[in-house]
């Protein structure tokens, strides 16, 4: 059969045609590959321990507890500002941990640089040691206040131990603290860095308690009950 020459212009059109529409599917493909695989994931912060002043004092063995967080400091992302009324939550910036468990091994690294003569460790912490006293921290701001300036708003407490757990019995120091930096400039690596000094500032404050605290007998342990006996019957 003979092809009139319109059939034969349409028959070669048709392959270069499939090819740019080929070549053009390519592109939208390569494009939705790059725009996938260049998304960039949230830049990380992390707490970290700042020197203070050693002294010697305190008891043998000091557990951290791990803090509690006010439900709307409790997230991945950074929030870098609080009014009063108002949350303000980085958009690219995350912690690199959980905010509790970054609270608790800072302020234990804070604490053992302060206490040389003691082992301080942070709860779950893999130890078998049994503390003889506690700290505990009811976090509540954690970021730059309505003034601009960053701020840790809190509650701290140190406890002696009782049955391998907080003595609430015996005497024991609770204080609402709130400690504060001047307005850094903008940037949350500025803002990371001052909150780590202001953990530093409530290691101060529990380290001090710690040093108060009356001493651990070395064996707190009852005598037992027949050589009670026998003592009393003499």
């Amino acid at each position: 059969m003979t092809l009139s020459p319109s059939s034969r212009r349409l028959q070669a059109a048709l392959p270069r045609r499939s090819l740019l529409l080929g070549a053009a599917g390519l592109g939208v493909m390569a494009t939705t590959l790059t725009a996938c695989s260049s998304g960039a994931g949230p830049t990380l912060y992390t707490l970290s321990v700042v020197p203070g002043q050693p002294a010697p004092g305190g008891s043998r063995f000091v557990e951290v507890r791990q803090p509690t967080i006010a439900s709307g400091l409790d997230r991945d992302r950074i929030v870098t500002a609080d009014s009063g009324y108002k949350l303000t939550v980085s958009a690219n910036d995350a912690w690199g941990d959980s905010l509790a468990g970054q609270i608790s091994r800072t302020l234990a690294g804070d604490l053992a640089q302060r206490l040389p003569g003691t082992s301080v460790f942070a709860e779950n912490d893999a130890v078998s040691t049994e503390p003889q006293a506690y700290v505990e921290l009811s976090v509540t701001r954690f970021s730059a206040g309505p003034s601009g300036a960053v701020q840790i708003e809190a509650a701290l407490s140190v406890k002696g131990a009782q049955a391998g757990a907080p003595d609430t019995s015996g005497q024991f120091y609770m204080q609402r603290v709130l400690v504060q930096a001047p307005a850094v400039s903008s940037g949350t690596m500025a803002m990371v860095e001052a909150l780590s000094q202001l953990l530093g500032q409530l290691a101060d404050q529990a380290a001090a308690q710690l040093r108060m605290m009356p001493p651990v007998p070395l064996d707190s342990s009852p005598a037992p009950a027949s050589a009670a006996g026998s003592h009393h019957r003499k």
